[in-house]
């Protein structure tokens, strides 16, 4: 049950900011079995004065940068991630034309335990059949 928070300058319309977030929740339901119905993401955008971020290091990037930030319950491998990080990229690029080197994701994990999905409920698969959850 991630929860995804995306960063960008403002200016884009509000279909280009629908498509990055149906992009990334398909990418991590294709790309590391992230249960269909677990998407919860926001996007925050920000004036030029509120968004600071470096623009050649380690390579040029536009305007256009995208801060995408994942929390997810710990436990992929390194292989996952970066499978995921190469389909998200190329997903991107086809939905919203962006350059690849305007997509700077991070991931945060966390142990099982840090998560509830409301009513108290503790653990992320508190309120997902066993046989569903991801």
């Amino acid at each position: 049950m991630p929860m995804t928070h995306v960063s960008m300058r403002t200016g884009k319309p509000a279909h280009y900011r629908t498509a990055v977030l149906q992009t990334i929740h398909e990418s991590l339901r294709d790309a590391l079995g992230v249960h269909p119905e677990a998407f919860f993401m926001t996007i925050t955008e920000h004036e030029e004065a509120n968004f600071l971020a470096n623009m050649t290091f380690p390579f040029t990037r536009s305007p256009d940068l995208l801060l995408i930030q994942i929390t997810l319950t710990a436990g992929r491998t390194a292989d996952d991630k970066k499978r995921f990080y190469e389909h998200l990229v190329k997903r991107l690029q086809a939905s919203t034309g962006i350059d690849p080197a305007d997509v700077f994701i991070n991931i945060i994990e966390v142990a099982g335990e840090n998560w509830s999905p409301g009513n108290g409920l503790a653990g992320r698969n508190a309120a997902i059949p066993a046989t569903d959850a991801q």
